[in-house]
């Protein structure tokens, strides 16, 4: 029953329609469905930054073995030779270390992460441990000193179907990325 005051003044209480309400609901669930989407891939990307920490830590045990050594050193074979040897969704261990890590005494950042990291290492003009990533970020030839590059391979999307790439040489410290956040 309407309120009295509003029957004298002429004023009709209405209601919303069935399909107002509807309407409302479809765009309220669309800017959520945004947000999640928006939201998970800006998750992705904070995953991935966990890069950058080892990045730096590697850094600095290459740097320290070349001074105590001479050279710098390979944690692996080649570009697929990644330590954890599979990145997946979820954050693994990285303990135990491989023997080359521990020779290369690197100080881990975390215990776990998202990535799976290698370090190729070579003399000065000799292009042999150059992979095809590294070539892809653009080290396309053997720099004329001793180098290094760090590459991450993660699985950020738990898809196998695209994978992000990070990249650091010895020449040049800032971190290429390729597919962030996948």
């Amino acid at each position: 029953m309407a309120h009295p005051v509003l029957i004298a003044l002429g004023v009709r209480q209405r209601g919303f329609t069935l399909i107002e309400i509807l309407v409302a609901v479809a765009i309220i669930g669309v800017l959520v469905a945004l947000a999640v989407v928006s939201f998970n891939k800006q998750s992705r990307k904070a995953r991935g930054s966990e890069a950058q920490a080892m990045f730096a830590a590697l850094r600095v045990a290459q740097e320290q073995y070349h001074l105590e050594n001479g050279a710098y050193l390979s944690t692996g074979t080649g570009e697929a030779d990644t330590h954890p040897a599979t990145p997946v969704k979820t954050s693994q261990s990285f303990l135990p270390l491989p023997a080359s890590w521990s020779q290369l005494r690197v100080r881990l950042p975390n215990e776990n992460g998202y990535c799976g990291y290698v370090a190729i290492a070579g003399a000065a003009n000799d292009a042999t441990g150059l992979g095809a990533m590294a070539t892809s970020f653009g080290l396309t030839t053997a720099p004329a000193t001793d180098w290094y590059y760090l590459l991450a391979r993660c699985d950020l999307d738990g898809s196998n179907t695209r994978d992000s790439y990070y990249f650091t040489w010895s020449g040049d410290t800032t971190v290429k990325k390729l597919n962030e956040g996948y």
